[in-house]
């Protein structure tokens, strides 16, 4: 928004009058007349009252809770917010009220609130002489979310150590049994490495396969777009990634004086530099041998590196890196040592490179920004079927080194999620009467317009002049 629009809304929003600042009253989207109302304010104290002492003395125990009364009134086809026939308005609201959960109440005066109606909080008057005209009086109860006191450490830092600590693991469990150490299926103290070429190919065709997903990732259009994320300013629906403006800021450093024709420049940069890494990836395949696995392993970890260096948006880099961590090749099926050898070194090649992947999605978790508390769960849910489906593989394995690093990372996954996600609003379901506007319907919701980008990206609709009549929002 320019300057010059800046200052014609302030000139604007300076000259509305009462009734014009007021906001449409509505409770889970839907609308309804308010003659007026009461809110009951102040704190929690305790009173300890001791003998011979004329003042008591009061403790303080925190904001009291806010109870909101409202009086007001349904009518068929209102000429202010419409409802259409008003038992169809009645029924609504009925509905609304008696729904599970806090929802999203909006407020004449005080804007946007989450608040539950207790029992018989909602009190609907008809009489035979009204005709189409109901009064009623509603209660709310502001609610909270549900957040108990914890002593918890930095799960950011502590995430990206059980992640470092995952791929250290999975390097261990493909050693062991590759290139040395006890193996139960051909109970070999040296591994299958003996083998040779028969083993040394069978690592390079799993690396091949591996080589057209991460091309994939490479070639994704999200790894451009999502770049104007790293810029500060607004730069559209496409481009701010895990960022809002109702929220804490982005983990990842935005740049102040960078232009997108730096970040692009960067991006080719990136680019280049995973296919250095899978090049490098495939020649160390090609040349394992039984002094060579440290150096095979650690280019499977410089490629993750390059790969989550490449997506500027951690969000898309956990969507993105989905198909790695649960990447299967073609089953191998052999006969006689040399095939179950192979086998074996598939599975253990397999393993090391989704593990790998996990722990690559566990470090963009640690820098990962949700929009809503439904985001945080659904992208924990994600995360953690990855993470579940591994855990199986392992265990059925005996690869306890990596089996071991799953569970860690994997509660440390959820308690990072549920932390981040228990202080952010929850979405919620907005329906309105007509088409509107972007600014508008910010503005009813928020009584902010400038959140309108906001609401911009999470309806997606064709123009923003033309927003959805239902629109799935953040309730604050």
């Amino acid at each position: 928004m320019s300057l010059l629009a800046d200052i014609i809304q302030i000139a604007q929003e300076s000259n509305r009058t009462w009734t014009e600042m007021l906001n449409k009253a509505s409770f889970r989207g839907v609308p309804f007349a308010v003659y007026g109302g009461d809110a009951r304010y102040g704190r929690r104290l305790a009173l300890h009252e001791y003998p011979g002492r004329g003042k008591p003395y009061i403790e303080d125990m925190g904001r009291s809770t806010r109870r909101i009364r409202m009086s007001g009134f349904l009518v068929t086809d209102s000429l202010v917010y419409g409802g259409g026939n008003v038992l169809a308005q009645r029924d609504a609201l009925v509905a609304a009220a008696e729904k599970a959960g806090p929802g999203a109440l909006m407020h004449p005066t005080l804007g946007a609130l989450t608040v539950s109606i207790p029992a018989e909080g909602l009190s609907v008057i008809e009489r035979w002489d009204m005709g189409r005209y109901f009064e009623i009086s509603i209660i709310f109860i502001e609610s909270g979310d549900r957040v108990f006191p914890t002593i918890t450490t930095s799960t950011g830092t502590l995430l990206d150590k059980l992640a470092a600590a995952l791929g250290l693991s999975a390097a261990l469990d493909f050693a062991r049994k590759v290139i040395g150490g006890v193996t139960a299926v051909i109970n070999a103290v040296e591994g299958v490495i003996k083998f040779g070429k028969a083993i040394v190919g069978m690592v390079v065709g799993v690396i091949a396969d591996f080589k057209v997903l991460v091309g994939r990732i490479t070639r994704d259009v999200r790894s451009i777009t999502s770049l104007g994320g790293l810029l500060t300013g607004d730069h559209g629906r496409y481009a701010n990634g895990n960022i809002s403006s109702a929220l804490i800021r982005s983990k990842k450093d935005r740049s102040s004086s960078a232009t997108m024709a730096d970040l692009i420049a960067k991006n080719t940069s990136n680019r280049a530099a995973v296919d250095g890494a899978m090049d490098a990836l495939v020649a160390a395949a090609e040349n394992l041998d039984a002094s060579s696995g440290a150096v095979f392993t650690d280019a499977v970890q410089s490629l993750m590196d390059a790969l989550v260096a490449g997506i500027a948006d951690p969000g898309n880099a956990i969507e993105m890196l989905g198909p790695l961590a649960t990447f299967t090749p073609d089953a191998f099926s052999g006969s006689g040592v040399i095939g179950v050898a192979r086998g074996v070194a598939q599975d253990a090649t397999s393993a090391l490179l989704r593990r790998t992947a996990l722990a690559a999605i566990g470090k963009s978790v640690a820098a990962y920004v949700p929009a809503s508390y439904d985001e945080a769960i659904s992208t924990m849910g994600v995360v953690t079927g990855f993470i579940d489906a591994e855990l199986l593989v392992a265990g059925d394995a005996g690869d306890d080194e990596s089996y071991n690093a799953l569970v860690a990372m994997r509660q440390a996954v959820v308690n990072d999620l549920t932390t981040t996600g228990a202080t952010l609003p929850r979405l919620e379901t907005f329906s309105f009467r007509a088409p509107m506007n972007a600014l508008s319907m910010s503005n009813r919701l928020y009584r902010d317009s400038a959140r309108a980008d906001e609401l911009i990206q999470q309806a997606s609709p064709i123009h923003p002049a033309f927003m959805p009549t239902k629109v799935i929002a953040l309730a604050k």
